[in-house]
């Protein structure tokens, strides 16, 4: 990784000089030697992020109950539609990962609150940059389980079904009556599903969306 940052900015310092030296400025061995220090400097910075990024999600697979997994984007479309949101929702993405279904709603209703909610360092960090020009976006660094979704009206999930059977007995207890939940895969076992839309049976992801009403 180090060498890779290292030659790519080492090919912009090079660019930098042939142009300092096409205008006839004809760079000092100790200009040359800092830009290159600054080149190694930078590229060690990066790695080490990257490392440090690469660890955090790690550590997070294995200390969460929904590691970050998305579901297909060939039915981001149909999640939504399945959703059955409107201007006025309020919809949360529960584990929303990188964002990439928040965004895609916050652009389609601008008028709509959506808030997502991840632990995870890295998809969180992503999932702000992502929606960063949405105003209409919230991204909390928190546990599903713990967060405050009463205001909610509409939520979407993509967890394990042991994840799955332990959050909706708390959605349960906090939203209103009448919020609408889609699963997407995995349903609680312990609670009758109010529809079971079949996506394709083949897939190893996306298979299915389940529908809950609180």
């Amino acid at each position: 990784m180090l060498v890779y940052f290292y030659c790519a900015l080492s090919s912009v310092v090079e660019h930098h000089l042939d142009v300092m030296r096409a205008v006839g400025s004809i760079p000092t061995a100790r200009t040359m030697i800092l830009l290159y220090v600054l080149v190694l400097g930078v590229s060690l910075i990066i790695s080490i992020l990257f490392i440090i990024f690469f660890i955090a999600e790690i550590v997070a697979k294995f200390n969460t109950d929904a590691p970050f997994v998305p579901a297909p984007k060939e039915i981001d479309e149909k999640i939504i539609e399945t959703l059955k949101l409107g201007n006025s929702s309020i919809f949360y993405d529960l584990g929303c990962g990188n964002a990439r279904i928040l965004k895609k709603v916050a652009d389609k209703y601008p008028g709509i609150k959506a808030i997502g909610v991840e632990k995870s360092l890295v998809p969180y960090l992503l999932a702000k940059f992502r929606t960063r020009k949405n105003r209409n976006v919230e991204i909390k660094m928190e546990d599903i389980f713990e967060t405050d979704v009463t205001n909610a009206t509409h939520i979407f999930v993509y967890l394990y079904p042991k994840a799955l059977e332990k959050l909706l007995p708390i959605l349960e207890k906090k939203v209103s009556p009448g919020t609408r939940m889609v699963s997407c895969d995995f349903e609680d076992k312990n609670r009758k599903a109010d529809e079971i839309i079949i996506l394709n049976n083949t897939a190893s992801r996306g298979k299915r969306l389940i529908i809950y009403t609180f």
